[in-house]
């Protein structure tokens, strides 16, 4: 299969999975979904810190959540080991534990496929809610860079120095995956305290690119420090519209089409909402519903696009499909994953 054929193929196979998802979001939705939820507390786990994407998003549809579910909705922020110990409590959550969960759902999709240390679930079993954003992943550079497009990467005779936060780290996977596929030298820099650590480095020039999802490098582009390159996704991003997929900036050669696809529709799967197995099917039906109806606000996507934090609705059960379908990945693509742990 040619690289535009796959890609085509690959385009087509999202758009039905998108088109499925969002169906029922529109006329009449917006009911209250009364019943196995009304009048009672319902946690919302946030795996990591206060004050963070996942955090946003979170406090974000609190509200629609609590009209559309007719409960109170308090959101708890449950940090540790990367948001494993909360992904694990509410793996584990009995079947009368009002509790659900908001997920990195690109680190732990690669955690299973690395079947990485502390990651005690299996994201086949769990019942999906559906997906709330998918930013793709963008490389970055100095603004003062010598490198000006992504193509110029490619070609580079040195190593290229990125920096990550560590091992199974988004920023440490892409680039060990973009750089085994396109075959150019790299290096990665570790040891940061975070995210905003490892950019400085770049900006300094003691490194020279970053990868991490688009939200998460807005700021830094806005203001200058840095300058993307290209995005990790087969379409243009609505926040980053002048900057070109990684299919347009360097299309995949036959030997990596699968693995840079298999990238892209690792970042799809994004950032999701999830309940234990255990919990009721009528339950999981009132949560996926109140989700539908919640996104379905013209008020909720005002205020995330004013937070430079879009939505990309995708509902419980076509969600699990797409996770399903990367963590089935074989080849390269699953070796390189489980070698960036």
């Amino acid at each position: 299969m040619s690289t535009t054929t796959r890609r085509a193929a690959w385009r087509a196979a999202t758009a039905l999975v998108l088109a499925a998802g969002l169906a029922g979001c529109g006329a009449g939705s917006s009911d209250p979904a009364a019943g196995p939820f009304s009048g009672e507390n319902v946690d919302l786990v946030v795996p990591y810190e206060p004050g963070g994407g996942y955090d946003t998003y979170a406090r974000a549809l609190a509200p629609y959540l609590e009209e559309c579910l007719d409960a109170t909705i308090v959101v708890r922020n449950e940090p540790g080991a990367g948001g494993l110990v909360a992904t694990n409590r509410t793996a584990a959550a009995g079947p009368d534990e009002l509790r659900f969960q908001i997920v990195n759902t690109v680190g732990l999709v690669s955690a299973q496929i690395a079947e990485a240390d502390g990651a005690d679930f299996d994201l086949t079993d769990l019942n999906w809610i559906g997906r709330v954003a998918a930013p793709a992943n963008v490389v970055v550079v100095a603004q003062d860079s010598p490198v000006q497009s992504f193509a110029d990467l490619v070609a580079s005779d040195r190593p290229v120095r990125f920096v990550a936060q560590g091992p199974g780290a988004n920023d440490y996977i892409a680039p060990n995956i973009l750089g085994a596929a396109y075959g150019f030298p790299f290096e990665i820099i570790t040891g940061f305290a975070g995210a905003p650590e490892a950019r400085a480095a770049v900006v300094t020039g003691d490194a020279d690119a970053h990868v991490l999802p688009v939200d998460s490098q807005l700021p830094a582009i806005a203001s200058g420090d840095v300058r993307p390159l290209v995005t990790v996704d087969d379409q243009s991003d609505p926040l980053l519209p002048d900057t070109p997929t990684i299919y347009d900036a360097a299309p995949p050669d036959a030997r990596a089409a699968s693995v840079v696809d298999n990238l892209v529709a690792l970042g799809q799967t994004g950032r999701a909402l999830i309940a234990s197995p255990q919990m009721p099917a009528d339950r999981v039906e009132a949560l996926r519903a109140a989700y539908r109806c919640a996104v379905d606000n013209p008020e909720l996507l005002a205020e995330l696009e004013q937070q430079k934090r879009p939505l990309a609705p995708l509902g419980g059960a076509e969600t699990a499909d797409l996770v399903a379908r990367v963590l089935g990945a074989t080849g390269e693509f699953r070796q390189l994953v489980v070698q960036s742990y």
